[in-house]
């Protein structure tokens, strides 16, 4: 459970910063479209607040998930042959 919740929280950390990029390339979207190809302003503005708020969610929900699996395969595997060792001088 350890490693699923520092998982989590490393991963919301980069949702974060992934999803300050992508509030700004959403925001400059809408300026950039050709003639009739123009989307309506406020979808960058609401795309960019729901990437800010939703992609640190994802992450951390598949950052936890993949955390607590591989830290059960690692409890397994290291049943089998053996764990890491770490001395401290």
């Amino acid at each position: 459970m350890s490693v699923m919740r520092i998982a989590a929280i490393c991963y919301s950390m980069l949702g974060l910063v992934e999803g300050a990029i992508f509030s700004v390339v959403f925001s400059i979207v809408p300026f950039a479209g050709h003639g009739g190809q123009r989307l309506p302003r406020f979808l960058g503005v609401l795309f960019g607040g729901f990437s800010i708020v939703v992609f640190p969610i994802l992450f951390a929900a598949i950052g936890a998930i993949g955390g607590g699996l591989m830290a059960a395969v690692y409890n397994v595997a290291s049943r089998y042959v053996g764990g890491i060792e770490v001395e401290v001088e």
